[in-house]
């Protein structure tokens, strides 16, 4: 799980895999489909990295959820509140 400290960057080792104990610990909050090719375009379905990293968030947590060839699906999550 990757956290960013500021908006728009991803760290240089990149993007972990979820993992069961991730999904004790943190909830999804939104999800993004990422061409990883480099050969994407803005208006496909799959974000580009730079869209992708201009949603970023301070704070918020990142994990690949899936991993196609080209394409990955990115979760966007929040630390779970305990009671």
């Amino acid at each position: 799980m990757f956290k960013a400290e500021k908006n728009e960057t991803v760290s240089t080792c990149g993007i972990d895999m979820l993992t069961d104990d991730d999904l004790e610990q943190f909830e999804e909050v939104n999800r993004f489909f990422v061409d990883l090719s480099g050969w994407g375009i803005e208006g496909e379905a799959a974000l580009t990295i730079n869209q992708f990293l201009k949603k970023v968030k301070a704070g918020k947590y990142y994990a690949i959820i899936e991993a196609g060839q080209f394409q990955v699906h990115v979760g966007e999550y929040i630390e779970r509140k305990t009671k």
